[in-house]
């Protein structure tokens, strides 16, 4: 029990927040594939962090983006969903 609470900050911590990676779409535009712990992370969130890495406004690319969860697996250890949201910048 002891490891484990000497790792649980690490471990929130690695699971919380938003990842951004940029790409480029096939037509050459800049564009970023966030990924969004929903942990405490909104959608809303998320799309702020677009905002801001777009600086002229951005589109979803519905295509790349979708929602991940993950089955629970009856260990006591919780993994919470996560956004991946692929925004084509203006």
């Amino acid at each position: 029990m002891k490891k484990i609470s000497c790792l649980l900050p690490f471990l929130l911590s690695a699971c919380a927040g938003i990842q951004a990676t940029p790409y480029t779409t096939h037509s050459g535009n800049a564009g970023y594939q966030l990924t969004c712990s929903e942990f405490n992370t909104t959608l809303e969130k998320c799309k702020a962090k677009a905002s801001e890495l777009c600086g002229h406004g951005f589109d979803v690319d519905k295509t790349l983006s979708y929602r991940e969860t993950f089955a629970d697996s009856g260990d006591g250890i919780y993994m919470p969903a996560r956004q991946h949201l692929a925004v084509i910048c203006h």
